[in-house]
């Protein structure tokens, strides 16, 4: 007769773990479409600035290059120095700089805004609208710190997703695709080479991952 498989701590970590991400993106999908219906011309004025925020800096950091290159270098070896181009080239590189640092600040304000304007509409459509259905014994059944609970600590944690880790998301990826477009600029067979590592880097990580999970189902099974 077979022994059942018993579910490891791995196994409930495993299905824990990708129910936590089903209802993560369910939670994203629905406040995506607060921010829609409210503030869709604000949230566009965001991600033009995240964008223009991540060449900026990628911008900057190649100017760099120029600036060492045709600017400082060729000044060494002049017996007597004109500076203007390099005071040109270093105001250049400060509007470069300063945009970046105007729109980070333009588009963190503005997801402040939003997320305060979301968080209202969330509690009153879903929290006080939903409350005011609910019979009085469910008020019996659970305790009035539970209650206050999902009024404060829960839309407080929706609130810093919204003004954290959304305009955090959008900024990683348009900063991937500027770095990736910049690597290409500055040499495309060095920018191949670096992407052939990575994915051999991932898939190394990758199996060595499987190996350690399968490794500790079998230690907790034994």
């Amino acid at each position: 007769m077979a022994r059942p498989q018993m579910r490891g701590p791995g196994g409930r970590r495993g299905m824990m773990g990708g129910k936590r991400s089903k209802n993560s993106k369910k939670t994203l999908g629905r406040l995506m479409k607060y921010i829609q219906k409210g503030y869709g011309v604000q949230f566009v004025v965001v991600l033009i600035c995240i964008l223009l925020s991540a060449v900026a800096n990628v911008a900057g950091s190649m100017f760099l290059k120029s600036l060492i290159d045709d600017y400082i270098s060729p000044l060494l070896l002049q017996a007597s120095p004109v500076f203007t181009g390099l005071l040109h080239a270093l105001m250049s590189m400060a509007v470069i700089y300063l945009i970046g640092i105007a729109t980070t600040f333009i588009y963190n304000w503005l997801m402040v805004s939003i997320s305060q304007g979301v968080l209202k509409k969330v509690r009153d459509d879903q929290l006080f609208s939903n409350m005011q259905r609910l019979p009085i014994r469910y008020f019996d059944t659970h305790t009035h710190g539970d209650l206050m609970s999902h009024f404060t600590n829960d839309t407080d944690t929706l609130q810093q997703m919204l003004s954290q880790s959304v305009p955090q998301m959008f900024s990683s990826a348009m900063t991937i695709i500027s770095v990736f477009i910049g690597m290409l600029v500055t040499n495309v067979w060095l920018t191949l080479f670096v992407l052939l590592g990575v994915c051999v880097m991932l898939k190394v990580v990758k199996k060595l991952g499987g190996q350690s999970a399968k490794y500790f189902l079998e230690q907790q099974k034994s």
